[in-house]
């Protein structure tokens, strides 16, 4: 028999393994862990291991049957169809663990994924491959992905063949799985002794684990594990990401309270009873796992954690209103008790609707993503996960940041007011200014179809702009870019399917709301949509001093803002072309 060997690494530093004394007794830990999550019967109070001893590796064999019981067969089928048939079936685990010097591998049969994954490295295979990668000569056949910015918050990529892992290489990224062809010089190097052919490249996937994709004997495997040791010798080249997902639970937990620190200290700044500046929080809010329905919701209801349940403590129709709505009632429930604050906002749900019906839904805390510095360095926390970002990478993002904010300027008369803060204290006060100008139309806060399509609709006779804006260049920038990309990408399909509807629409809930539209016809405002169309993301500098983004981009510190921008300038161009504009102050 021969296996394709999928490899995992045990994570000793586990907050369960890492007190134990020895591999026998982490190995012990992690079966019997599994007996009561999975409800199987103990046939002992110690698991048995089968050990045998092959040079300086020893393999330990744990085997599992389940008891026979009736596959879901049986009461799927007609009984006249299943008469007189055996459903009955036995499901195996088995986990064979590989004990090395310093390591402890595993790799697993049948059902005995599940009994590991609590305690496996998450990171393995991948962190494995970027030892030994060449970005010029490997082959990516296919890709699974995570986006620290921009709407898109996963994907799976399949690539043409002679795809290079150098074409991958994107700002915003955190690979997931990789499928890779090795080169032949990397093949020969490192796996020379499972190879069959002269040219041989070895085909792998790597994730959560190492995966030799070619089927191998008991002995190949060893010798597989082998060349893994001497390449977790050799230090990263850290190619494959700009982020470092921390995973240091003990640094986790530094982390979750110096965040839950910067909320304390600025719910008195949020509710205006301080003006200290160093109680500011820059936080993007939304909902990782459904952005655009929690845009799209028209009202979010907010659900306090009781004994038993939660309870519905407040809806708001403004999703800018949400955080302060829910920091409000953590002050007024427990005042000065940080402690109490940090467990009620723990408990929060957010809930956002459309209609009657409930279409985003996750805890408070959940929709936080945040930039905080910790320990002399920029840490990120999206989706509840915390992140380095590689040095090596900051200058080059900066470059790119420069180079988005130079090259891509929208002419400077798209917009023509200034923006005194002191006196429009709102983004859509600004807006609201270019309402009775011709050539323009407030769109702002206008949600149709379950968009909102811009802030500002400006027009000429060749051009048609839509102008998202937002007060600073922080961490909300990626709120920004998040509208940005959903407004193209629905009013692209609307224009592919000739949807005239759509147009329709958001001008009759423009003339219900009072929305100057110049003297327009329903036909002539659809017509609008026919110029040539541009995007354009307009900012102002939260600064001090009023200076300019581009010249100055050292003085604007977020990492998440650079990110944001960077990566939507990248992606909407699948759908129109986007300019930049900076909004000066008055």
């Amino acid at each position: 028999m021969t296996i394709y060997p999928n490899i995992y690494r045990i994570d000793k530093n586990h907050r369960d393994l890492k007190q134990l004394r020895n591999n026998e007794a982490v190995m012990k830990r992690i079966i019997k862990s599994s007996y009561k999550k999975n409800e199987w019967k103990e046939n002992s109070d110690a698991p048995l291991l089968n050990s045998y001893q092959k040079d300086n590796f020893i393999y330990h064999l744990y085997l599992y049957n389940t008891d026979e019981k009736t596959s879901e067969w049986a009461s799927f089928l007609p009984s006249s169809l299943a008469k007189d048939s055996r459903f009955l079936q036995k499901k195996l685990s088995l986990i064979l663990f590989v004990e090395t010097e310093f390591e402890l591998f595993a790799v697993v049969g049948g059902n005995a994924f599940r009994m590991i994954i609590p305690f496996i490295d998450q990171s393995f295979g991948l962190n494995t491959y970027d030892r030994i990668i060449e970005i010029n000569e490997d082959e990516l056949s296919s890709m699974r992905s995570r986006g620290i910015t921009g709407q898109r918050m996963a994907a799976n990529e399949q690539y043409r063949e002679d795809y290079r892992i150098i074409n991958y290489m994107k700002f915003g990224k955190v690979p997931q799985e990789l499928h890779v062809k090795l080169s032949e010089s990397t093949s020969k190097l490192y796996f020379p002794l499972i190879l069959d052919k002269e040219n041989e490249r070895l085909q792998i996937a790597v994730g959560r684990s190492f995966k030799i994709r070619k089927s191998v004997t008991f002995n190949y495997l060893h010798q597989v594990l082998e060349d893994l040791l001497i390449v977790l010798s050799m230090p990263q080249k850290e190619y494959l990401s700009s982020y470092i997902e921390i995973s240091d639970e003990d640094s986790i937990q530094k982390l979750q309270d110096v965040l839950h620190e910067k909320i304390y200290n600025n719910i008195r700044y949020a509710l205006g009873e301080t003006y200290d500046p160093r109680d500011r929080f820059e936080f993007d809010f939304c909902n990782p796992n459904n952005i655009e329905k929690f845009y799209e919701a028209e009202k979010y209801v907010l659900k306090e954690k009781t004994e038993d349940s939660h309870r519905v403590f407040s809806t708001v129709f403004d999703r800018s209103e949400i955080y302060r709505t829910v920091i409000r009632r953590a002050y007024e429930l427990h005042g000065n008790n940080a402690f109490q604050i940090k467990v009620f906002l723990n408990g929060v749900r957010v809930l956002g609707y459309l209609g009657s019906k409930s279409i985003s839904s996750s805890t408070f805390m959940y929709h936080i993503s945040a930039e905080l510095n910790y320990e002399n360095k920029p840490v990120f926390l999206i989706d509840t996960k915390w992140y380095h970002l590689k040095e090596v990478f900051i200058s080059d993002l900066k470059t790119q940041t420069e180079r988005v904010l130079c090259i891509y300027k929208a002419p400077k008369t798209v917009l023509k007011l200034p923006w005194d803060k002191n006196l429009l204290k709102r983004e859509g006060d600004y807006n609201l200014q270019y309402d009775p100008f011709p050539d323009y139309i407030v769109i702002d806060s206008i949600i149709s179809d379950g968009v909102e399509l811009c802030d500002i609709l400006h027009y000429d006779d060749n051009n048609l702009y839509l102008i998202h804006v937002k007060y600073g260049f922080d961490s909300k920038i990626r709120e920004l870019t998040n509208q940005v990309l959903i407004s193209a990408r629905r009013l692209s399909e609307a224009l592919g399917a000739g949807n005239i509807s759509f147009f329709d629409r958001l001008y009759d809930i423009l003339k219900k709301k009072n929305r100057n539209v110049n003297g327009l016809t329903k036909e002539e405002f659809a017509a609008l949509f026919s110029k040539n169309i541009t995007y354009i993301l307009a900012v102002t500098s939260h600064l001090k001093d009023d200076c300019v983004i581009e010249e100055n981009i050292d003085k604007f510190e977020s990492n998440i803002a650079r990110f944001s921008l960077v990566t939507c300038s990248s992606d909407i161009r699948n759908y129109f072309e986007m300019l930049t504009y900076q909004i000066h102050r008055a």
